[in-house]
């Protein structure tokens, strides 16, 4: 690499970039749900038609929806580092919900959360919905920490159908919206 421009990325943070998936990712989507430590707090291992149907959908969601869980690579290497994006949620209410999945081997390094703040920036200027919603597993102590570090408020518990279980939920409404503390 020149460590020229990265036309391929429509968002960039400080070490990583995004990038909608494509039809030749299929093996970026099997290395990281094909993973078990990814995948056991949402529901994994997944099969390869289980892997190919979350695929199939996540590049489905930009034509229906215009966002999906983005493709984050390392800006210094281009290294595939997982996803982070934005879910339907709640439609009728405007909210929808961020994400994210990273590779073991970057888990640790703070990406979730650079990446999460970029991800939430972009949601809230792009697609303007009213808030925005975020849940983990309840043993996921990782994800919590860092749905709450970006501002996410404790909002109720909802049933998670792929884990047949009830998970905490958080809310974030935009910048200057939200009741002072």
């Amino acid at each position: 690499m020149d460590g020229g421009p990265h036309e391929k990325y429509f968002l960039k943070t400080e070490r990583l970039g995004f990038r909608w998936w494509t039809a030749e990712d299929l093996p970026l989507a099997r290395e990281l749900w094909g993973d078990l430590e990814v995948t056991k707090f949402f529901g994994g291992p997944f099969s390869e038609e289980e892997i190919r149907t979350r695929f199939k959908r996540e590049r489905a969601r930009r034509m229906v929806h215009g966002f999906q869980y983005w493709v984050m690579e390392l800006l210094e290497n281009g290294e595939f580092v997982g996803v982070c994006g934005l879910r339907p949620y709640r439609p009728a209410d405007e909210i929808v919900e961020l994400g994210f999945h990273l590779r073991p081997k970057f888990w640790g390094r703070g990406l979730a959360t650079e990446a999460a703040r970029a991800a939430i920036a972009y949601a809230f200027e792009t697609y303007a919905p009213k808030k925005l919603a975020a849940g983990h597993h309840p043993e996921n102590l990782n994800s919590k920490k860092v749905i709450e570090k970006l501002g996410f408020q404790y909002s109720h518990e909802e049933k998670f159908a792929e884990l047949g279980m009830e998970i905490p939920y958080y809310l974030l409404e935009p910048e200057g919206e939200t009741e002072s503390s």
